[in-house]
């Protein structure tokens, strides 16, 4: 499946809905049997996710024509050879809008471990109905096939799954395919539903209830500022002041707390807002720790190739080595040798170092001339 990929870099990753109505007590058991969908062709297990995910949302809407969304109905409004990065589809009382998100770069993952399983459950508890989770071949350690699977929810610390291609109902993740938190890169999500009047419905995370949700405010609607996004490694521990603003208003911190990183080595740093009070669900801001420019120090030509020597940056880093012909497209390698280049050419040579999502910038280019 062909798409063009939303990077992180630099971004802050959305986790949650816009928030504007009213949403009332479930009539429907998004666990039922007929929430979950059988993939009807080869290859549309995106499509198949999304009717999963469609259907559980309808019905913690108490939308009672859930049933009219199938892949034959969705195929029109959401299919392109793939399953569209954003599309709506229309029941006969509810208009829903469904969009794409990244979690980490599909060929670096620039969030991993326990920093990607707080993403990844700050989306569950903004959308209790699930998202679909996205795994691509050859990216993020995942080595079968492009797959999809619906994610439903995180209970007793276990998360649990629906796959399409097996006829699964819900169940952990670990008997889904090979699809996992770890190697998943993006997913699907309802960013938006409206009535057929028109009026934005208001959406309540897993963490709510319907008691509560009538003055409950997303935290993800507000603007999340850092007072500093890139740092210079100086062997500190780097701490960003965070900022929420909502319609031009600061927030104050009395309605979140922060979880921050022991961030003191080179790399990229998740800082996490949980809302409290009047405020709920979470909010992510990134922030990035870089080393200084490396110095290359000698180049020693080999035949068909080169050694290169650089003065070494501190902050735990490994460092890539760039290389290319005079005008030509630049290359890369990882180690200090770099072999099987044309004889008698000469080769431009610059280093940086980088660590964890964290790229430094290069010093100055040198020139060698193969043996």
């Amino acid at each position: 499946m062909k798409k063009k990929f939303l990077s992180l870099f630099g971004v802050l990753l959305l986790c949650s809905t816009m928030i504007m109505g009213e949403v009332s007590v479930h009539a429907y058991n998004i666990n039922k049997a007929d929430m979950f969908w059988t993939q009807q062709e080869k290859n549309t297990c995106t499509l198949a996710s999304a009717v999963m995910l469609l259907r559980r949302k309808a019905a913690l809407l108490n939308d009672a024509d859930y049933k009219s969304i199938t892949e034959s109905s969705l195929k029109s409004k959401a299919w392109n050879g793939g399953l569209r990065w954003d599309f709506e589809f229309s029941t006969k009382n509810y208009t829903y809008t469904v969009q794409h998100a990244a979690i980490d770069s599909y060929k670096a993952p620039d969030v991993k471990g326990e920093a990607k399983k707080a993403v990844v459950l700050s989306w569950l508890k903004s959308h209790p109905e699930g998202v679909c989770l996205y795994a691509r071949k050859g990216y993020n350690g995942f080595t079968d096939s492009n797959h999809c699977v619906l994610l439903t929810d995180y209970t007793g610390g276990l998360f649990y799954a629906a796959d399409p291609a097996k006829n699964t109902s819900r169940v952990t993740i670990d008997k889904v395919c090979k699809v996992t938190i770890e190697n998943a890169a993006s997913i699907w999500y309802v960013s938006k539903v409206k009535k057929s009047n028109g009026t934005v419905v208001k959406t309540v995370s897993s963490s709510s209830s319907s008691k509560d949700a009538g003055s409950a405010i997303a935290l993800s609607d507000a603007k999340m500022s850092l007072s500093t996004v890139y740092y210079t490694y100086n062997g500190q521990v780097r701490k960003p002041k965070v900022t929420f603003k909502m319609n031009n208003k600061t927030v104050s911190s009395a309605h979140y707390s922060l979880s921050y990183p022991n961030a003191k080595n080179v790399g990229k740093y998740c800082i996490t807002a949980k809302g409290k009070g009047e405020y709920c669900g979470n909010k992510h801001a990134y922030f990035y720790i870089l080393p200084k420019a490396v110095t290359i120090s000698s180049l020693k030509k080999k035949k068909k190739g080169f050694t290169v020597s650089y003065k070494k940056v501190q902050g735990n880093v490994k460092y890539q080595i760039d290389y290319r012909i005079k005008n030509g497209s630049w290359k890369y390698a990882y180690s200090s040798t770099v072999k099987n280049l044309k004889s008698k050419k000469t080769y431009q040579v610059k280093v940086r170092a980088y660590n964890n999502g964290a790229y430094g910038s290069y010093g100055k280019v040198k020139s060698v001339k193969t043996k």
